[in-house]
Formats: C-alpha cells, structure tokens, sequence
C-alpha cells in the first residue's frame, strides 16, 4: 500500500469569495475627482451609496432652487445648472473612473446626484403650502430611486455605453423619466 498521505482538498471560503471589497483610490486620478465622484465621500458610507448619493441630489437641487430664485429667470436658471452639473458630473466622473478597476464602482454616486437633480426639475420654484412642496420633494425623491433601482427597458441598455457615459447614462435616464412622471402627478394636481 505505501505511504501515501492523502491531501484534504483545500478549504473553501465561500463567504471570502462572495465579499468583494470596495475599490479604494489610487494615484492614477487627482483626489479632487474621486472626492466629487463618491459624493464628497457619501459613496463610501455602508449600505446602498446610491440612496446617500440621490439624497445628496436633493441637497443640491434645493440649493441650486434656492439661488434661482434671486434672479431675472429663475425657471431658466435652474434648468441650465442642472443641465450643466449633468455635463460636469461626466467629466469628473471620467476623470475619477481611472482610480478604480470597475467599469461603475458603487462608491462613485455623482450620477445619483445628477440624475436626482434632474428628476426635481419639475418642482416649482414656490409652492402654495410648504407640506405639499416637501410632499412633492420626497415624491420625486421616491420616483427616482424606483426607476434606478428598477431600470425598464430602455434605462438598463445605457449601463452598457462605455466609460463615464455607462455609468451616467441609466441614472439620467432614470432622473428623465422620474421628472416626466413628477410633472404628470403635479399637472393633475396630485400634491402641489
């Protein structure tokens, strides 16, 4: 028979397979990047980044709200800041993507932040009690994270666009069809 030692085969730690990290920042991206692309960080915190991302979407569309107000237009201005932060949010999340070995890390949620703001456009700008406004606000705060989490067809097909594109595309797709179902809701008086 001889003196054969029988290998155990090699444990398995399925639960160290299925725990897969958040990627951390390199060198290859600028700080500032990667900060503005995980949300100032929000995109780091435990349990769905995406949910810290849209609430800090709100936080900005208010504040954006809140500065359209002093001026001439304010239906104007606010619509081109947030069509322009869209645009912005793509450059920086370009930028920041070269930190991470993932096509859409789930640490960066600027594209919720984008996508919320989008979503919120059609709130007006003053609103006849503060209850129906703050009522429409969470609405459109609810539409939007339902969409993105959902994604029907055609939002899921944009996550395949490469580079920034991907991982922006859904979640403004998302912020535009929230913002079109919001502004039906609030057209039929539902709210505000």
């Amino acid at each position: 028979m001889g003196n054969r030692i029988a290998k155990s085969p090699t444990p398995r730690n399925d639960t160290a397979a299925s725990f897969r990290p958040l990627p951390t920042p390199s060198t290859a991206a600028p700080r500032w990047a990667v900060w503005l692309a995980t949300g100032l960080g929000a995109g780091y915190l435990p349990v769905m980044p995406g949910t810290y991302g849209s609430a800090l979407g709100v936080l900005f569309y208010l504040g954006l709200a809140a500065l359209a107000r002093t001026t001439a237009y304010p239906g104007w201005v606010l619509g081109g800041a947030v069509v322009a932060a869209c645009g912005i949010s793509i450059g920086v999340v370009s930028v920041a993507l070269r930190s991470f070995r993932e096509h859409d890390p789930q640490v960066i949620v600027l594209d919720e932040v984008a996508g919320q703001a989008l979503a919120l456009l059609p709130l007006p700008l003053t609103a006849p009690t503060p209850a129906s406004y703050w009522g429409a606000v969470v609405g459109g705060f609810l539409l939007f994270r339902a969409f993105d989490a959902i994604k029907p067809y055609p939002i899921w097909k944009l996550e395949r666009l490469g580079g920034a594109w991907g991982v922006l595309a859904d979640d403004l797709a998302a912020g535009l069809i929230a913002a079109v179902v919001l502004a039906t809701i609030l057209h039929f008086g539902f709210g505000i």
